[in-house]
């Protein structure tokens, strides 16, 4: 006799649609990012609340892996390709204008509120970071081995911006090259090769990290080389997700399962608290330290992709929380101009009462340059036809017009970072015939 639906047969089985057809956005990663962006800002703000907050940026980085791997995985699967110029084109509509408008920002509060003698560290930066060349910039800068002639800039965060956008750069290159050379060498076995690939790299690169931090902790901490395998473990959990959907049309999970799943995302929950308040911010995170949160992250990225556990839905689905998710990128890109330049306008560091100001200020420029920047920039229509409609040939010559003028910007930012770092130098030169060689500035 068939046993109907609701009967004991199938109470311990649950099915769940692919992780490969669920919408493009998760609520448990916006929740992630919102978790990481406010450990960040509060670190940066009040450090005594997370000394540990910097390992907001390591979160960060899991995301990006795991989500820009699946999502050329997609694109392979319903192609047969990977375009690398729209991904590269996507990419650039996604970051770069607001990033430009922040630094552009930056430019211009320098030459109004710094002091001249400190131009050429800011500027030097400013110029590095519209390359996204700044953790190498302040991992090979002269001031990393003498840091007390360093001043700290307005765009130092720039830095992990700049190893995500080496990511972009290269992640896709490196798949395309592992999917063609599994195709024609290994029967096809791409999941398993990009697995293999993926997995030696980022033994390698961790390694590498654990290695470096002993003798060079700066270089360590900013290089790409030992931050790729926090990206590789996003990859590899991707690419572990996309051969469970290609084995079955539907993911089956018994309650059993759910089970293990809530005590893993509860579990990972706990692990990245604890490191907040065990990883001090004195010790370069570029190895060991930086290993509890990451695999956590991918944990609770794992535990909820079938769904978001029951006991956390209240927490994950929160309009404030989804909020901070869907704004963390501006949020992350002003929080450090706005906490720096403040103190040079007062004249004093900022109290707490003025630095519960500036959160709000973050907050209405992040608001602000998602409504009026990114999202026109990006979609043009407007997010819903975005999303269902084909571009039209004049949509795609305002995407040219619109990567055009982003190359434009840049060019003007670095220029002008050139010429004030130039400024700098010269005057100081000048004072120090002056002086018979020794360098005097005053403001």
């Amino acid at each position: 006799m068939r046993r109907r639906p609701g009967s004991r047969r199938n109470l311990n089985r649950v099915h769940t649609s692919s992780p490969l057809k669920r919408a493009a956005i998760r609520p448990e990663i916006q929740a992630l990012r919102a978790l990481a962006v406010t450990l960040v800002l509060l670190n940066h703000s009040w450090p005594v609340l997370a000394p540990g907050g910097f390992l907001g940026v390591d979160i960060f980085f899991v995301i990006s892996g795991y989500l820009i791997t699946g999502m050329l995985l997609r694109e392979h699967r319903d192609t047969g390709r990977i375009r690398i110029a729209r991904f590269y084109g996507r990419r650039a509509r996604r970051l770069l204008p607001a990033a430009f408008v922040v630094l552009l920002a930056c430019v211009v509060l320098t030459f109004l509120v710094v002091p001249r003698r400190q131009w050429d560290e800011f500027f030097v930066e400013i110029g590095a970071s519209a390359l996204y060349a700044q953790n190498w910039a302040q991992g090979l800068g002269p001031w990393t081995t003498s840091p007390e002639n360093y001043d700290i800039t307005p765009v130092m965060h720039f830095w992990s911006l700049s190893v995500e956008e080496q990511f972009y750069l290269v992640w896709p290159l490196l798949m395309v090259a592992v999917i063609v050379l599994a195709v024609r060498f290994w029967r096809n076995r791409v999941g398993l090769a990009l697995l293999v690939v993926m997995g030696a790299l980022s033994i390698a690169s961790f390694t590498h990290a654990a290695v470096l931090v002993v003798s060079d902790g700066d270089l360590a901490y900013f290089s790409t080389f030992t931050r790729a395998w926090e990206f590789g473990i996003g990859a590899l959990l991707a690419v572990a997700a996309s051969r469970r959907a290609a084995a079955s049309s539907a993911l089956v999970v018994t309650r059993r399962a759910l089970l293990t799943r809530q005590l893993v995302f509860w579990g990972a929950c706990a692990v990245i608290v604890a490191s907040v308040y065990l990883v001090v911010d004195d010790v370069r995170v570029a190895g060991w330290p930086a290993l509890a949160p990451t695999v956590a992250t991918a944990a609770i990225i794992w535990a909820a992709d079938s769904g978001v556990p029951l006991g956390a839905r209240w927490l994950v689905h929160a309009g404030p929380v989804q909020w901070v998710g869907d704004q963390s990128y501006s949020l992350y890109l002003w929080h450090w101009p706005v906490l720096l330049f403040v103190p040079f306008i007062t004249g004093i560091p900022s109290p707490s009462w003025l630095m519960a100001i500036l959160m709000a200020l973050i907050v209405l420029l992040a608001w602000a340059t998602r409504r009026y920047v990114e999202d026109p920039l990006r979609y043009g229509r407007g997010v819903a036809r975005a999303a269902a409609v084909p571009a039209t040939s004049v949509e795609r010559r305002r995407q040219r017009w619109v990567t055009v003028g982003m190359g434009v910007v840049a060019i003007a930012i670095v220029g002008s970072s050139v010429a004030g770092a130039w400024v700098n130098l010269d005057e100081r030169a000048a004072r120090s015939e002056c002086t018979g060689g020794s360098v005097v500035l005053r403001d």
